[in-house]
């Protein structure tokens, strides 16, 4: 009988889990419990028809790398010698093709850049997978700080003024594996593009503790809040950096630093996380991690899923038409043509940021199946739990 009643509980744990996911109320936190079970509700099962979103962002062509399916089998053998697990190896090459991400944001580099920048994105997806939500770090708060620790000072040993590319004994293999990549990409940098880097590295991987620290917190996030901490530390700001690496140039710091070309810098980072939160939908609803713009405005503005969808697509046309308003206030040179090709390249590399997200997660299964996709390139969302 003993046994009998364990496995029933057990049955009603697992159950409950997978309603709820792991965030549990806390005892002298009971709101936060109803918050999200509500959001759930409101949300589960529905169906939602998105339409195409590269069609609103329509002076933005895409274009591919035509080497992906041959650095597709490179990395294959590169993946034989990362130390990370092969589940997860095999698990993420499946379903992501960040070789054609890579393509898509770098249509135009050279072979031998191609591979270290799919393996740079390669290294964004495992690295993040530990600390976000079903990862192993997701709920160990010191795991994570040590986990960025060591990442921080792989950036400053290979980026920084005395650069050493040795990982330390024992390190975990997605900082182990990351020694090589940002050697290989020191090698094509100038030392502007170089220390940009840097930075920027350090403000995604102490992004991505904070973001761990905000899913623990008492109250699901405030929209506007959640959409500036992602705008301010978001992966894919190092990408564009790397359109540099990619096409063999240097933008002058002063250019990179005019009002306009931040003005775009961030707008095409906005548009990527805006996309992102809808395309990505389905999967956060199933892996139950409901720091969505669209579960947000959900729960602070009382809408349907429909409505907060929409929401989300109209702030992407919005910042869509800001960022092509602010190419006219470029500093164009009157005499150097060269440099005007420079700042045209850097654009085109901020505006694939957010095409090439989209465009790639149309043509690989990271975030859905193809077969929700019809022939106009509507997405239909499957609210449900089913995988």
């Amino acid at each position: 009988m003993d046994q009998l009643r364990s496995l029933v509980f057990f049955i009603r744990d697992v159950a409950f889990k997978h309603t709820l996911g792991n965030n549990h109320p806390k005892k002298d936190a009971p709101k936060i419990f109803d918050e999200r079970k509500e959001v759930i509700r409101r949300a589960l099962n529905k169906k939602v028809l998105v339409p195409d979103i590269l069609s609103l962002m329509p002076a933005w062509p895409s274009e591919f790398q035509p080497d992906i399916d041959e650095i597709n089998l490179e990395i294959d053998e590169w993946l034989k010698t990362v130390n990370v697990a092969e589940e997860k190896k095999a698990k993420h090459r499946a379903r992501g093709n960040y070789t054609l991400l890579t393509g898509v944001y770098y249509p135009h580099c050279k072979k031998d850049k191609m591979l270290v920048l799919s393996q740079f994105l390669y290294w964004i997806f495992f690295w993040d997978d530990e600390i976000d939500t079903g990862g192993e770090l997701t709920y160990d708060r010191e795991g994570t700080l040590q986990c960025c620790a060591e990442t921080n000072k792989c950036i400053d040993d290979c980026l920084g003024p005395n650069p050493c590319y040795t990982p330390p004994p024992g390190s975990r293999g997605t900082v182990e594996m990351f020694y090589p990549i940002l050697r290989d990409l020191r090698k094509g940098l100038g030392p502007v593009s170089t220390e940009r880097l840097r930075k920027e590295l350090h403000d995604y991987v102490n992004g991505a503790s904070n973001q761990q620290r905000v899913r623990e917190e008492d109250r699901l996030p405030d929209p506007w809040d959640h959409f500036q901490m992602r705008a301010d530390d978001v992966g894919v700001i190092p990408s564009i950096t790397q359109n540099e690496y990619a096409m063999e140039f240097e933008l002058p710091e002063w250019i990179r630093r005019h009002e306009a070309m931040e003005v775009i810098v961030l707008e095409c980072t906005k548009l990527t996380i805006l996309l992102n939160e809808v395309l990505s939908l389905q999967k956060e609803f199933r892996d139950n991690q409901l720091e969505n713009l669209c579960f947000l405005f959900m729960n602070t503005y009382n809408l349907s899923i429909e409505d907060s969808i929409d929401k989300v697509l109209g702030l992407l046309k919005e910042h869509y038409d800001i960022c092509v308003a602010a190419e006219a206030r470029l500093p164009w040179s009157k005499t150097d043509e060269k440099l005007n090709e420079d700042i045209r390249e850097y654009v085109r590399g901020c505006n694939r940021l957010a095409t090439g997200t989209a465009c790639w997660s149309y043509n690989c299964e990271r975030y859905f199946k193809l077969s929700q996709l019809n022939d106009k390139r509507e997405l239909l969302l499957d609210l449900s739990y089913q995988k």
